[in-house]
């Protein structure tokens, strides 16, 4: 969707990155079309380069991905250590041991330095991406992208997934549903078709000239609640000749021109936007400014405002509608030119309310079957949205989020710093059953997701401020968080962090980037802004790609624990085969080393990512994260006790046949180890690189 950009605004304010995103220009933008209000050419000031750029930033992450701090990594180099140790004492015992037989100090040297490599094995971090990798393209089949493999194994530790509304669990697109006009201070029955007001109508202009719309080629382009805005109007827009005017609009049937003489575009933090205009039918000039309902309403004039507005504007979010507001003021007459210099804070105040327009947004036809699979999972599941608190409970409601038989309460925070503030608990559908902070806060009562909390951005900063101890039980048990900014939506993503859960976030905005690049694992169902910000980035604009990352991610993580034991495995083996050998100064052969690493251990250690993974309904639990848990020690430990019983049995099974002949070393021959004793631990050792690979390359539930 084309993006209207315009020229900074005239003040003494620092620019941000943040706040003045709808006047700069990224790296890789197409610019189709440009239009300088007065003379000259449209000039821009260089800010960044290269790596600095946002085009330069997604190159940089995809060459030099952050750090994922995962156990199962952190706990992997713990392990490298243990075999570092163990490949020490491997040297010190082939050291003393060989030079109390009076062997060349070379061939010591040499022999010790072997074990080294034996017991750490320089295939392990190539062997340990093949999961992933195998992971990465089976993704890619299913048009779901990743520019950091490192997340791979991350995503399948996944048990909270965050989402976001708008586009993500609802359609992209919004169906005008109809509009509420405001007369003489009351609020009048809702109008399905808005052409049928009158032209003149200040709720109609505003309608019409309130959006960012542009044409380009002829065609009409823009954000898509701002065309489904206009075209109910069924007026027309088009480019003016006078270069100090952004655009004209005209009905069709009337003979009138609404100019709109300057723009203040859309901001996610004031959640608002506004325009300037001229009508050839007025002497002053009007001002315009549409937005949330509570924003609108704290810059209108309060004798404005209908005393039943709250109730009707509830009355249509808790059906899941969304409710834009729509303020008009007049200001006199001036020079077109001194209209730029005029601040927003100059017109963004003492407004008229004149309506409310209603907008139906259906939820995607996946949204409700994803939502159920992973709350059967047992994973903790959010909406995090900057609409309004009713219209998200509606939507979490509608899609499964929260259980029909489930209480939902919202909380609010009731006084202020000198009034010693209290937090106060409101069932959603019993309004009158208020309580106090005895409430839901006792998570072992209500763990089976009896209650569900939810929370407004406004409440979220004063529980941040005031009651900073209660965040942990508040986001355990909370479920719709709403009027949510970008940053507090970040916080959230960091808080659950903090308490324990691995997070995901699906999100397709400009707002989701902070939390995208926050979460453990992000997905962006947008190829815009916030795929730079995520690891993963879906062609499918619907959720179902979170169960599909969490499968794939799951697999590749017992893929990698499977692959890391055998490695493992299979360099003890073959370690305490040669310090048995060592015994009688044999080796084995490097024919022998040779088909133990190509032919078994690299063969095995690339087919474990082969298996696909499971494609039926998610398992309750999560796969192991720890390669240094009770289980995974114990297994390890008993395994390699095994090996080693049978090495040692079969070495002196061996030796009671009568055809047996010890073997007698002769430096003069060499790499000469061909033995008795050698056949018998090689031999034995293969069966067991092969039984360790079977028994570790692990099926059900979280691979085929």
């Amino acid at each position: 969707v084309p993006v209207l950009k315009t020229a900074l605004e005239h003040n003494e304010l620092f620019y941000s990155d943040r706040e003045d995103s709808n006047h700069t220009l990224y790296c890789g933008t197409n610019v189709l079309q440009s239009r300088c209000q007065g003379e000259g050419n449209v000039k821009a000031v260089v800010l960044n380069t290269g790596f600095l750029t946002s085009k330069g930033e997604l190159v940089r992450s995809i060459m030099y991905p952050p750090p994922a701090d995962f156990k199962f990594d952190q706990d992997s180099y713990k392990f490298i250590g243990i075999l570092a140790f163990i490949a020490l004492l491997g040297f010190i015992y082939t050291v003393v041991s060989k030079m109390s037989r009076n062997l060349a100090a070379w061939d010591i040297i040499i022999k010790a330095l072997d074990l080294i490599t034996i017991v750490i094995p320089p295939a392990l971090p190539a062997a340990m991406t093949m999961g992933k990798l195998f992971a990465l393209n089976r993704l890619k089949k299913k048009d779901i992208y990743c520019i950091n493999s490192r997340v791979i194994n991350v995503s399948g530790s996944i048990n909270c997934v965050c989402f976001d509304k708008t586009g993500t669990l609802t359609e992209d697109g919004l169906d005008m549903w109809g509009i509420v006009p405001i007369n003489e201070f009351k609020v009048q029955d809702p109008i399905k078709e808005s052409n049928t007001l009158d032209y003149s109508s200040n709720l109609l202009r505003a309608m019409s000239s309130c959006h960012s719309l542009a044409k380009i080629d002829d065609e009409l382009t823009g954000d898509p609640l701002d065309f489904k805005m206009f075209e109910s109007t069924t007026w027309q827009l088009k480019d003016s000749e006078d270069k100090q005017v952004c655009a004209v609009i005209t009905p069709k049937t009337e003979d009138v021109e609404v100019a709109v003489l300057k723009r203040f575009q859309f901001s996610s933090t004031l959640q608002r936007m506004s325009v300037i205009v001229q009508a050839s039918d007025s002497d002053s000039l009007d001002v315009y400014c549409k937005g949330s309902p509570e924003v609108i309403m704290s810059l209108s004039k309060k004798e404005t405002i209908p005393n039943d507005i709250l109730a009707r504007i509830c009355e249509y979010t808790v059906q899941g509608y969304r409710v834009i507001a729509v303020g008009a003021k007049v200001i006199p007459m001036i020079e077109t030119d001194l209209v730029k210099k005029i601040t927003r804070s100059d017109v963004e105040s003492d407004l008229d309310f004149i309506g409310l327009l209603i907008f139906e947004n259906k939820l995607k036809p996946q949204t409700a079957g994803v939502i159920k699979v992973l709350k059967n999972a047992r994973m903790k599941v959010v909406m995090i949205t900057g609409d309004n608190i009713q219209t998200a409970i509606s939507v979490a409601k509608e899609c499964g989020l929260v259980e029909k038989k489930s209480k939902l309460v919202n909380i609010s925070v009731i006084g202020n710093k000198l009034e010693d503030p209290k937090l106060e608990f409101k069932f959603i559908d019993e309004p009158d059953r208020v309580t106090g902070n005895e409430i839901a806060l006792d998570i072992e009562k209500h763990h089976n997701d009896k209650i569900h909390l939810a929370v407004t951005g406004a409440t979220w900063s004063l529980i941040r401020q005031y009651f900073p101890e209660q965040i942990p039980k508040i986001i355990t048990l909370g479920t719709v968080f709403a009027r949510m900014s970008s940053e507090q939506k970040q916080q959230l993503i960091v808080e659950l962090q903090n308490i324990g859960y691995y997070v995901a976030m699906c999100g397709d905005g400009t707002n989701d980037c902070g939390a995208l690049k926050a979460a453990h694992v992000g997905i962006s169902l947008s190829e815009a802004e916030s795929s730079v910000a995520s690891p993963f980035t879906s062609k499918e604009s619907n959720i179902s790609c979170v169960t599909e990352v969490v499968k794939e991610g799951r697999a590749a993580l017992v893929t990698s624990f499977g692959v890391f034991k055998f490695m493992i495995c299979y360099s003890l083996t073959e370690f305490i085969s040669v310090i048995i050998l060592y015994g009688i100064d044999a080796n084995l052969t490097s024919m022998q080393f040779l088909f133990i690493d190509i032919c078994l251990a690299l063969n095995f250690a690339s087919m474990f990512g082969i298996t696909e993974a499971y494609d039926k309904m998610l398992f309750k639990k999560s796969p192991a994260t720890s390669l240094l848990g009770f289980i995974p020690i114990i297994s390890l430990t008993l395994h390699v006790i095994l090996v080693v019983a049978f090495q040692v049995i079969s070495y002196y099974v061996i030796q009671t046949y009568s055809w047996f002949r010890h073997f007698e070393y002769d430096p003069a021959q060499g790499n000469h180890f061909a033995s008795y004793e050698n056949y018998a631990v090689f031999t034995v050792s293969m069966f067991q690189y092969i039984i360790t690979a079977v028994v570790f390359s692990k099926g059900k539930p979280y691979r085929k």
